[in-house]
């Protein structure tokens, strides 16, 4: 049985406007963030950024990308990738849950707003030893 995953295939996001999707269990240590903006805000950006948690489920920390950054201000495609390292650090890799915080960022015009797609993540493992 696949586990569930992350989609959204199209939402508008208005300015100042921050959400996050649903907590779905992770696939690997490392995984792929793909999104498109189909309409580009008048004043601002689109910013996709992944945050995992423990089994205990109490703190939630943002991943960070090692290769490309999901902050969109221009319609086109984007690829986060989020690997796992050796350091120790919260952060590093993908815990027991995932989820997606969506926000607007930057923007000076209050009737501004963008439209985003986010296609399922794609879990993988390290191959680096630890």
């Amino acid at each position: 049985m696949a586990s569930p995953t992350v989609q959204i295939p199209g939402r508008r996001i208005s300015f100042g406007e921050t959400f996050y999707t649903n907590w779905v269990p992770r696939g690997g240590d490392c995984m792929t963030i793909t999104a498109e903006c189909l309409i580009v805000p008048t004043s601002g950006s689109l910013k996709v950024t992944p945050q995992t948690r423990g089994e205990d489920g109490t703190t939630v920390t943002d991943v960070g990308y090692s290769i490309g950054d999901i902050d969109m201000s221009t319609v086109d495609i984007a690829v986060g990738i989020c690997l796992a390292s050796i350091s120790t650090s919260a952060g590093n890799g993908a815990l027991e849950m995932v989820r997606l915080k969506v926000e607007f960022v930057d923007g000076s015009a209050e009737d501004a707003y963008g439209v985003l797609r986010i296609f399922p993540i794609t879990f993988f493992d390290s191959a680096k030893p630890y």
